[in-house]
């Protein structure tokens, strides 16, 4: 296992001894883009995974979307084969696991001859084997928010978006919490990315499926709280970003790398292990060791799912 260790402290004037303050040490990982499938090998490198996960002993596993491959296009028989055999798979990481939807956790979203009125059609699925789509806690003083920021559009597409419904949770969540207590985000489509830019040149826009559209709005209700942490997923892109000495953005690279043929983006498959020491944090990424094997490499482009 090789681990890529980055400095990231984001420190806070205010004393620990404070109400609302956390004080705990604690580490959980970030992981996202899993796209668990029974074909590719994915199995065995899931389990390499688990078994790093395992060794590490977070408190804590956050999942930002894309567990599987791929309830978009997908009949109801391969998704609940595929479904079953990842938590099954899953069951064995020791840590709790705190999910958020993803666009490959859509059901039937693309398929023209899908009956919208199904029991899994579109999120029920996710809600019927992950939970809820929006949801907070609380671990050793720190508020996790989890969101659900896959909008779906009247013409079935999706793009990046809180749903008026979860913007006015979100306003009373955050009434119970202390301006002081360190918060996190989750959510799959990421509100800030240098993706495009570093792609297509510093004035090249996200498009509303590579970032949300309403990031500005979100981020605006956080204005007179502790935001120290966002965790976006879905770009199989690694990228942690800074912003204004005071809130950290990270975007997790791929669990599966490209779909488990190769990697994306030139990055290792992997994760992000987030080490917190009462308000301050840092950050290591985690190379769980998969390579994939030469023959999935190959395997035509048309067959993965994308984003």
């Amino acid at each position: 296992m090789k681990v890529k260790r980055i400095c990231a402290l984001i420190l806070v004037i205010a004393s620990f001894t404070k109400a609302g303050l956390a004080q705990s040490k604690f580490s959980f990982v970030f992981m996202s883009d899993i796209h668990y499938t029974q074909k590719f090998d994915a199995p065995r490198g899931f389990q390499m995974l688990v078994d790093t996960l395992n060794r590490l002993k977070p408190d804590l596993v956050m999942v930002g979307g894309d567990m599987i491959y791929d309830a978009l296009r997908v009949k109801e028989k391969e998704l609940i084969g595929n479904t079953n055999a990842y938590l099954k798979a899953a069951s064995a990481i020791k840590a709790p696991m705190h999910y958020a939807v993803g666009n490959h956790e859509v059901f039937q979203l693309y398929q023209k001859d899908a009956d919208t009125t199904g029991a899994l059609y579109g999120k029920r699925y996710y809600e019927k084997y992950f939970g809820k789509r929006y949801y907070s806690f609380d671990h050793k003083g720190w508020h996790f928010i989890v969101l659900d920021n896959i909008y779906i559009t009247p013409d079935r597409k999706y793009i990046g978006k809180i749903d008026s419904l979860q913007l006015t949770w979100i306003k009373e969540d955050l009434e119970n919490v202390s301006e002081k207590t360190p918060i996190v985000i989750m959510m799959h489509v990421p509100l800030i990315s240098t993706l495009s830019q570093v792609y297509g040149g510093g004035t090249n826009p996200n498009d509303d499926k590579v970032a949300a559209v309403d990031s500005h709005r979100l981020l605006k209700l956080f204005a007179s709280k502790n935001l120290r942490l966002v965790l976006q997923g879905h770009l199989h892109y690694f990228e942690a970003l800074n912003i204004l000495n005071k809130t950290m953005v990270i975007t997790a690279p791929s669990v599966s790398g490209k779909w488990w043929r190769s990697k994306q983006h030139g990055i290792e498959e992997g994760f992000i292990k987030i080490n917190v020491d009462g308000d301050k944090l840092d950050y290591e990424y985690v190379d769980y060791g998969w390579e994939a094997k030469e023959k999935d490499t190959e395997a035509s482009a048309a067959e993965a799912p994308g984003m």
